[in-house]
């Protein structure tokens, strides 16, 4: 049990969006340094209506994210990750570009209760905006800061008499957070989903819903590519985590945009390499 929930911590810490990391601590004097590399592109948008158009220039965003977090006691994590970006714009009114360290996001996360097989626990987590142009047309973000309160919840065990597998490890993870955004962007609802299984041991597979609600009180009109100041978007991810030789994990997979509202409709690819200390 204590391995597979293990697996879990790593694998919600290395999911690319807003779910920085699961229910779960790192135990004390521990922790993990992880690397995740993305590719995203859009070439269509969804309107303030939800429809789907299509747009005559191409957003594209390359991100290399360095993420490490650190148990200061069985029942406190603390982390951060700042984020390298690289984004392109093309299209018939032509190309821009922009690079750069990206907004930094730092956590403390805290276990408020937890048993043999569930967990529940609070985390508090701000950014700190990068160094980069925000007046850029590729801009890599609106060059403020944001605070968010995160309830998690967490449940792991067993699923027993399934027609191809027994003693099946699971987890699933449910996060719900309220995300005040500090000038400009309107404030955000986020609910993310995790379901997790390990069908063999060095392997999990995870399906993933990550969810972003706009509250609709943006004070600026600005647009920073792929998203207005106040839109919605839901993706759904899949992905694979392997162990690897000398102590390594990888994670690949993938994401889509199913539903938005005033944001890009795009397809994402990522790899995750990480190990524990």
């Amino acid at each position: 049990m204590k391995r597979v929930i293990a697996l879990i911590a790593v694998i919600l810490l290395t999911s690319h969006e807003s779910a920085l990391a699961g229910a779960w601590m790192q135990s004390e004097g521990q922790g993990q340094v992880i690397t995740t590399a993305t590719y995203y592109s859009t070439d269509s948008f969804f309107t303030k209506n939800g429809s789907r158009v299509d747009q005559t220039s191409r957003y594209s965003k390359y991100s290399i994210d360095a993420y490490a977090e650190y148990g200061l006691s069985e029942a406190y994590t603390i982390g951060l990750q700042p984020s390298y970006d690289f984004t392109q714009i093309k299209g018939s009114g032509g190309n821009a570009s922009e690079n750069g360290l990206a907004d930094t996001s730092i956590f403390l996360r805290e276990r408020i209760w937890h048993d043999d097989y569930n967990v529940f626990s609070m985390q508090e987590l701000a950014t700190i905006p990068g160094p980069y142009d925000k007046h850029s047309q590729a801009a890599l973000g609106y060059g403020q800061s944001d605070l968010e309160l995160r309830g998690l919840y967490g449940n792991s065990g067993t699923l027993e008499n399934l027609p191809y597998f027994n003693n099946l490890p699971y987890f699933a993870d449910i996060e719900g957070a309220y995300r005040e955004r500090f000038g400009g962007p309107a404030n955000e609802l986020r609910l993310d989903l995790t379901l997790g299984v390990k069908p063999e041991d060095g392997l999990m597979l995870l399906a993933q819903s990550f969810n972003i609600i706009g509250l609709g009180n943006a004070t600026t009109t600005t647009f920073v590519p792929p998203s207005a100041p106040n839109y919605d978007l839901s993706k759904i991810q899949l992905s694979g985590v392997i162990d690897v030789p000398y102590g390594f994990s990888l994670q690949a997979g993938g994401s889509v945009d199913v539903y938005g509202r005033n944001t890009g409709e795009g397809e994402s690819i990522f790899l995750a390499v990480w190990r524990s200390f």
